[in-house]
């Protein structure tokens, strides 16, 4: 057998370990997180735009938009989908470093509806099956994303989503369509050759749509597998092939096949609790903690304007040192910008990074007095990773703070409180409060929906649409 195909094995193979319950169960927090996230982020310009170019699109109009009245094919859904899950930078990390959800989650979301409101010969997918389909979808991406040798942020050629997604997408799609292992294999090759994603647009709105086309890719490459559309028998392994166009010599075909427990269980999703790139995380957490001992103890808070500088020690890491950042996106991928942030509103959230607030006086004062001192000693590695940050004040006064991991990162579980109440904030951008508590009511029983069920709570995911109880 050629490695894709033993790739496709290993992943069938672990079918069985995806619907149990433990993988089950963060595959339901996986889904409410997404749902939630997307349901924000579709109000960002990116989504919006590919919103309207994905209505103004011919075919079967039958898969849900978050945030529209009117459904779209199951392609352009999966786009638009996965392009508002990712945009705010705001669903889970995984390690090592990939964005698995935005790039999965939307693909199988239209592939089930397209499986229940149209014919075909298989059952519409229960929510289990569904979860499972998810479960392998990011299996594949992890694992590949093993294989790359690539585990160094600053080492990456291609944006990890972009390059892995599509493969992840038509492995989870593949799994709901019931293709056997040669259509697997066929599929597999098929999104190899879709792969794409320069890290030249993170900060700009193609990084969203890396995502988003990823798992559009995946859902037609499956499609076109079913159909009989065929691809090179290795096309991950070949001396042409994916892995060595993409990773080079760093490319380590066996771990593809190696055994080695769900991703999703180990080392799990790192969630998220800040809307920006996940290394920005550390110095959110340091500022914050370093404002607040600044603050304390003082009858009248200090004004910003006495901070005489702020030093940020980090890893080497230029594409998060961007001391002047353009927009608010922008700012996204600043660390500078979001320690400014924290220092001056003591919080951060989706609202710190519009343009206003990035071009407001306050903030570009601070940012003039910020500095990043690189530590060739440390790893940008996320789960090797600190930061640093210290803030001198016009009167001597010092504060400093250390962030070896912010709230939800591996090996610390998120506080399931701090989830729920993200996703019901998330969803209340989008949707009434009462719809909201209803859609994350009934996605909490996702693995014991059957397939009608599944559809009446996709339908909810339209702003005029009710749930059914």
């Amino acid at each position: 057998m050629s490695l894709t195909q033993r790739f496709a094995e290993t992943l069938l193979d672990l079918a069985s370990e995806a619907e149990l319950p433990p993988a089950q169960a963060i595959a339901t927090s996986l889904l409410i997180d997404g749902i939630a996230v997307g349901a924000l982020g579709a109000g960002q310009n990116g989504p919006r735009i590919l919103a309207r170019l994905a209505l103004e699109q011919q075919g079967a109009q039958i898969a849900t938009l978050l945030g529209q009245s009117r459904r779209v094919t199951p392609a352009e859904a999966a786009r638009v989908n996965g392009a508002a899950i990712h945009v705010l930078d705001y669903e889970p990390m995984w390690n090592p470093a990939n964005h698995s959800l935005s790039t999965t989650l939307p693909a199988v979301l239209a592939c089930a509806e397209m499986l229940g409101r149209r014919d075909h010969p298989g059952p519409v997918p229960d929510g289990k099956t569904m979860l499972a389909a998810l479960v392998l979808g990011i299996e594949a991406q992890q694992r590949m994303r093993m294989a790359s040798g690539q585990l160094e942020p600053g080492l990456l050629m291609f944006h990890p989503p972009g390059a892995v997604g599509a493969l992840g997408s038509a492995m989870a799609c593949g799994f709901l369509l019931g293709l056997n292992l040669d259509q697997f294999t066929h599929a597999l090759g098929i999104a190899a050759s879709r792969a794409a994603g320069v890290q030249s647009n993170v900060g700009s709105m193609t990084k969203a749509l890396h995502c988003g086309q990823a798992a559009m890719a995946g859902l037609e490459s499956a499609l076109m597998a079913s159909r009989g559309f065929t691809a090179d028998q290795d096309a991950l392994g070949g001396p042409r092939g994916y892995g060595r166009a993409f990773y080079g010599a760093s490319f380590t075909p066996e771990i593809l096949t190696a055994p080695h427990p769900l991703f999703v269980l180990d080392p799990g999703p790192a969630f998220k609790f800040f809307p920006s790139q996940y290394g920005t995380h550390f110095v959110i957490t340091a500022a914050l903690a370093a404002r607040r001992a600044w603050w304390s103890g003082c009858i009248d808070a200090p004004a910003a304007a006495s901070i005489e500088s702020v030093e940020i020690t980090v890893p080497p890491m230029p594409y998060v040192d961007r001391p002047l950042p353009a927009t608010g996106l922008d700012g996204k991928f600043s660390f500078q910008y979001v320690a400014a942030i924290a220092i001056l509103d003591d919080r951060v959230d989706v609202a710190s990074f519009t343009d206003d607030r990035c071009k407001a006086p306050d903030t570009q004062d601070l940012l003039a007095r910020i500095r990043i001192s690189a530590d060739p000693t440390r790893q940008g590695r996320f789960d090797r990773m600190s930061a640093d940050v210290r803030i001198r004040s016009s009167d001597g006064r010092e504060s400093f703070s250390t962030c070896n991991g912010p709230p939800g990162i591996w090996g610390r579980a998120a506080d399931s409180a701090q989830l729920a109440g993200k996703a019901l904030d998330c969803l209340c951008g989008l949707y009434t409060a009462d719809h909201s508590r209803k859609i994350v009511t009934r996605a909490r029983d996702f693995s014991a929906l059957d397939g009608t069920a599944v559809l009446d709570l996709l339908s909810a995911l339209g702003p005029q649409a009710e749930l059914k109880f």
